[in-house]
Protein backbone atom coordinates (compact mmCIF):
# COMPACT_ATOMS: atom_id res chain seq x y z
CA UNK A 1 0.00 0.00 0.00
CA UNK A 2 1.20 3.49 -0.86
CA UNK A 3 1.73 5.75 2.16
CA UNK A 4 -0.91 8.46 2.15
CA UNK A 5 -1.85 11.20 4.54
CA UNK A 6 -5.58 11.86 4.77
CA UNK A 7 -6.69 15.29 5.97
CA UNK A 8 -9.52 17.77 5.59
CA UNK A 9 -9.26 19.78 2.40
CA UNK A 10 -8.21 23.42 2.46
CA UNK A 11 -8.79 26.10 -0.16
CA UNK A 12 -5.19 25.62 -1.34
CA UNK A 13 -6.13 22.08 -2.48
CA UNK A 14 -8.58 23.38 -5.09
CA UNK A 15 -6.12 23.34 -7.98
CA UNK A 16 -5.12 19.71 -7.32
CA UNK A 17 -8.78 18.67 -7.05
CA UNK A 18 -9.51 20.49 -10.32
CA UNK A 19 -6.67 18.61 -12.00
CA UNK A 20 -8.03 15.26 -10.80
CA UNK A 21 -11.48 16.14 -12.17
CA UNK A 22 -10.03 17.39 -15.46
CA UNK A 23 -8.06 14.17 -15.87
CA UNK A 24 -11.25 12.11 -15.57
CA UNK A 25 -12.79 13.83 -18.59
CA UNK A 26 -16.33 13.07 -17.37
CA UNK A 27 -17.64 16.56 -16.71
CA UNK A 28 -18.63 18.76 -19.66
CA UNK A 29 -18.83 21.88 -17.47
CA UNK A 30 -15.05 21.67 -16.92
CA UNK A 31 -14.44 21.95 -20.67
CA UNK A 32 -16.60 25.06 -20.88
CA UNK A 33 -15.17 26.79 -17.79
CA UNK A 34 -11.80 28.46 -17.38
CA UNK A 35 -9.36 26.74 -15.00
CA UNK A 36 -9.43 29.81 -12.74
CA UNK A 37 -13.23 29.70 -12.49
CA UNK A 38 -13.16 25.98 -11.74
CA UNK A 39 -10.58 26.48 -9.00
CA UNK A 40 -12.63 29.34 -7.49
CA UNK A 41 -15.75 27.16 -7.49
CA UNK A 42 -13.92 24.34 -5.74
CA UNK A 43 -12.47 26.82 -3.22
CA UNK A 44 -16.00 28.05 -2.50
CA UNK A 45 -17.18 24.48 -1.88
CA UNK A 46 -14.29 23.87 0.50
CA UNK A 47 -15.04 27.16 2.30
CA UNK A 48 -18.68 26.08 2.69
CA UNK A 49 -17.52 22.79 4.21
CA UNK A 50 -15.49 24.67 6.82
CA UNK A 51 -18.36 27.05 7.57
CA UNK A 52 -21.11 24.42 7.71
CA UNK A 53 -20.65 21.15 9.55
CA UNK A 54 -23.05 19.36 7.18
CA UNK A 55 -20.34 18.64 4.56
CA UNK A 56 -16.75 17.38 4.60
CA UNK A 57 -14.06 17.05 1.95
CA UNK A 58 -10.96 14.99 2.66
CA UNK A 59 -7.85 14.80 0.49
CA UNK A 60 -5.22 12.08 0.23
CA UNK A 61 -1.61 13.11 -0.15
CA UNK A 62 1.27 10.98 -1.41
CA UNK A 63 4.65 10.89 0.34
CA UNK A 64 5.60 14.15 -1.40
CA UNK A 65 2.43 15.84 0.01
CA UNK A 66 0.82 16.10 -3.44
CA UNK A 67 -2.97 15.68 -3.43
CA UNK A 68 -3.70 12.46 -5.31
CA UNK A 69 -7.35 11.89 -4.41
CA UNK A 70 -10.31 13.22 -2.50
CA UNK A 71 -13.73 12.36 -1.12
CA UNK A 72 -16.75 14.62 -0.50
CA UNK A 73 -19.41 13.58 2.01
CA UNK A 74 -22.67 15.16 3.13
CA UNK A 75 -24.12 14.54 6.58
CA UNK A 76 -27.89 14.22 6.29
CA UNK A 77 -30.56 14.23 8.97
CA UNK A 78 -33.33 11.88 7.97
CA UNK A 79 -36.63 12.22 9.87
CA UNK A 80 -37.80 8.69 9.04
CA UNK A 81 -34.62 7.08 10.40
CA UNK A 82 -33.58 6.96 14.07
CA UNK A 83 -30.11 8.33 13.21
CA UNK A 84 -28.58 10.51 10.47
CA UNK A 85 -27.11 9.08 7.31
CA UNK A 86 -24.23 10.21 5.10
CA UNK A 87 -23.95 10.51 1.34
CA UNK A 88 -20.60 10.29 -0.45
CA UNK A 89 -21.02 12.40 -3.56
CA UNK A 90 -17.45 12.15 -4.89
CA UNK A 91 -14.51 9.80 -4.51
CA UNK A 92 -11.86 10.32 -7.17
CA UNK A 93 -8.24 9.22 -7.28
CA UNK A 94 -5.56 10.43 -9.70
CA UNK A 95 -5.13 7.74 -12.35
CA UNK A 96 -1.49 7.00 -11.47
CA UNK A 97 -2.47 6.28 -7.85
CA UNK A 98 -5.47 3.98 -8.34
CA UNK A 99 -5.23 0.47 -6.93
CA UNK A 100 -2.81 1.54 -4.20
CA UNK A 101 -5.25 1.66 -1.28
CA UNK A 102 -5.94 5.41 -1.33
CA UNK A 103 -9.66 5.07 -2.07
CA UNK A 104 -9.92 2.52 0.71
CA UNK A 105 -8.18 4.90 3.14
CA UNK A 106 -10.52 7.76 2.17
CA UNK A 107 -13.56 5.51 2.73
CA UNK A 108 -12.17 4.45 6.12
CA UNK A 109 -11.78 8.12 7.07
CA UNK A 110 -15.39 8.88 6.14
CA UNK A 111 -16.60 5.74 7.91
CA UNK A 112 -14.78 6.77 11.08
CA UNK A 113 -16.35 10.22 10.99
CA UNK A 114 -19.78 8.73 10.28
CA UNK A 115 -19.46 6.46 13.32
CA UNK A 116 -18.33 9.42 15.44
CA UNK A 117 -21.39 11.38 14.25
CA UNK A 118 -23.70 8.47 15.07
CA UNK A 119 -24.78 7.82 11.48
CA UNK A 120 -26.91 4.80 10.66
CA UNK A 121 -25.50 4.28 7.16
CA UNK A 122 -23.34 5.60 4.36
CA UNK A 123 -24.55 5.67 0.78
CA UNK A 124 -23.17 6.57 -2.63
CA UNK A 125 -23.88 6.19 -6.33
CA UNK A 126 -21.47 4.54 -8.74
CA UNK A 127 -21.97 4.48 -12.50
CA UNK A 128 -21.98 0.89 -13.70
CA UNK A 129 -19.69 1.69 -16.64
CA UNK A 130 -16.99 3.15 -14.36
CA UNK A 131 -13.79 1.24 -13.68
CA UNK A 132 -14.46 1.23 -9.94
CA UNK A 133 -17.80 -0.51 -10.47
CA UNK A 134 -16.38 -2.98 -12.98
CA UNK A 135 -13.63 -4.08 -10.61
CA UNK A 136 -16.11 -4.14 -7.69
CA UNK A 137 -14.15 -1.65 -5.60
CA UNK A 138 -17.03 -0.79 -3.25
CA UNK A 139 -18.22 -4.39 -2.94
CA UNK A 140 -14.69 -5.40 -1.88
CA UNK A 141 -14.83 -2.73 0.84
CA UNK A 142 -18.02 -4.29 2.25
CA UNK A 143 -20.57 -2.05 0.53
CA UNK A 144 -23.86 -3.61 -0.62
CA UNK A 145 -25.50 -2.67 -3.90
CA UNK A 146 -29.17 -1.88 -3.45
CA UNK A 147 -31.28 -3.80 -5.92
CA UNK A 148 -34.69 -2.43 -5.03
CA UNK A 149 -34.09 1.32 -5.23
CA UNK A 150 -34.11 3.40 -8.42
CA UNK A 151 -31.89 6.45 -8.63
CA UNK A 152 -33.82 9.40 -10.12
CA UNK A 153 -32.66 12.90 -10.98
CA UNK A 154 -34.60 16.03 -11.88
CA UNK A 155 -32.64 18.55 -13.91
CA UNK A 156 -33.20 22.17 -12.91
CA UNK A 157 -31.52 23.86 -15.85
Amino acid sequence: MLPANIRKATESDAQAIAQILQELGWFAWLDSTSPQTTIRQIQQHITQCHANDSHSIYVAENAETQVVGYVAVHWLPCPFLPKPQAYISELFIHKAYRGKGIGKRLLETVTSEALMRGCLLLMLHNHKERESYQREFYRKQGWIERENIANFIYRLN
